[in-house]
């Protein structure tokens, strides 16, 4: 019994350890996410040239996407609890959010910002796919119709995939009281066995490792076909094709590595959660998740020619503004001490 207890108050002393250490990174992760995504979006929708407007748009969505659920991750804090198919809520959404039901939809919103991504990589090679192959046929439709088609599809197969952790969340009441953690407080939980999880760990890792397949076969039709259309090409449209394929091609395979290939683990290890570090490992991975977007919006700044000069023309703005700041804020020294004495002593009394 005194071994018991004795576990007992070191696994909460660990835990609110954890937890601290775990929140105060995602802190920092915020205020990375909140300084470049926003100028990146920016920059795209002010300084994008002719030739890059289409693409531009599925930056912005993928910028945006991303964007929302940094915030929603920050506001929430949503941490995994290990060997317990549970998550609670550390953040101020914990505190706002009274049930069990609210903090399972605000988790759920997160989720689909999550599957909305590898939709989004996915459409964005299509499109240079279909332009490069088929240029004169896909011309023939409205580009309206293309971009309806296009949200249409990823929001039937993202709330698809959302409305199985709706099916998997089990009242706390339900769950089994020997896995629970002592404080159940801002908590929501999963089914811990049974043909649900399953189905959601074969489903899931299944999307992920299929998107990022046909991301890959995607990216090397459009190189063959680049190389099939080079004759047909003026040789300036030729180096700007290749430019920006060559750039998506760097950007997916970053958001790839480190977005898609984490998210197939955390889903693994929620699914079984009483594997050893099963919560350090996911949460971990949780962390890659967060700042891969980030690194996203950095990449995208830097190889496009006209967003990497116009970042450098904001940052050299501020850099500018914040001298003169500096330069206002400190005294004036063009009086010399020297002659502030001599007018002391020049004073009659």
């Amino acid at each position: 019994m005194v071994l018991f207890c004795l576990n007992k108050i070191i696994m909460a002393t660990y835990d609110d350890r954890f937890s601290y250490a775990y929140n105060r990174i995602l802190d920092l992760t915020a205020v990375g996410s909140i300084m470049v995504k926003p100028l990146c979006i920016y920059i795209i929708i002010k300084k994008t040239p002719k030739c890059m407007k289409t693409v531009s748009y599925f930056f912005l969505n993928e910028l945006v996407c991303n964007l929302a659920g940094n915030l929603l991750f920050t506001l929430g804090h949503p941490l995994p609890m290990m060997p317990a198919a549970c998550i609670r809520m550390d953040g101020l959404a914990g505190t706002v959010l009274k049930s069990e039901e609210q903090r399972l939809a605000y988790y759920l919103i997160i989720v689909f910002t999550i599957f909305h991504y590898p939709l989004c990589l996915f459409s964005t090679f299509l499109f240079r796919y279909l332009s490069l192959a088929f240029k004169s046929t896909i011309s023939r439709f409205h580009r309206g119709w293309g971009y309806l088609i296009c949200a249409l599809t990823h929001l039937i197969l993202v709330l698809f995939f959302v409305s199985l952790f709706a099916l998997w969340w089990t009242p706390i009441r339900d769950y089994p009281k020997d896995d629970l953690p002592d404080n159940v407080e801002n908590l929501f939980c999963f089914h811990p066995d049974g043909i649900t999880i399953d189905l959601i760990e074969y489903l899931y890792v299944g999307w992920f490792t299929v998107g990022t397949v046909a991301i890959v076969l995607l990216a090397v039709l459009c190189v063959r076909e680049l190389r099939l259309k080079r004759h047909l090409m003026q040789e300036r449209t030729l180096n700007i094709q290749k430019e920006i394929l060559k750039n998506l091609v760097i950007i997916t395979s970053t958001a790839v590595l480190l977005g898609g290939l984490p998210v197939i683990f955390i889903v693994f290890y929620l699914c079984n959660g009483k594997l050893p570090f099963a919560r350090e490992i996911t949460s971990c991975l949780m962390l890659f998740v967060l700042n891969y977007g980030t690194l996203y919006a950095i990449l995208i700044l830097m190889l496009f020619k006209s967003y990497r000069k116009a970042a450098a023309d904001i940052v050299g703005s501020l850099m500018s503004m914040l001298k003169r700041m500096v330069s206002l804020a400190q005294p004036s020294s063009d009086v010399s001490p020297n002659v502030v004495l001599h007018r002391v002593n020049d004073l009659k009394y």
